[in-house]
């Protein structure tokens, strides 16, 4: 059981470095990592889901979602990847410019985003 929690979370890091590489990997984006089971990430899909597309900030860092799974998720302290849904992570010309971990509201959320934004 902990080599198969072991072998799924090392496949999932695969998949997530080959996202970052791929050619068609946007210069910029926000990538969210949801999964089905997180009530966060179903709170943030109702308060801003639906308008993160049509903000100007969607415009410069479009959204693109992968979907975690429980099996998946593996508590190793020595890996700093994330193991909290949701967490958004902002890329810059390919470069990780900022996270955010976890969702609480919205108006925390966007107060984040700025913050990230500004700073870069």
């Amino acid at each position: 059981m902990l080599f198969k929690k072991l072998y799924n979370f090392k496949l999932l890091l695969i998949v997530i470095f080959l996202l970052s590489v791929k050619s068609s990997f946007a210069e910029n984006k926000l990538l969210m990592i949801t999964a089905d089971y997180c009530v966060y990430c179903q709170i943030w899909e109702k308060e801003i889901g639906k308008i993160y597309p049509k903000t100007d900030i969607a415009k410069s860092f479009p959204l693109e979602r992968i979907e975690l799974d429980e099996q998946s998720i593996f508590n190793d302290s020595d890996n700093y990847e994330t193991k909290i849904t949701p967490t958004f992570v902002f890329f810059k010309e390919k470069e990780e410019i900022g996270r955010i971990i976890g969702y609480s509201n919205a108006e925390m959320f966007w107060w984040q985003v700025d913050e990230i934004l500004d700073r870069d």
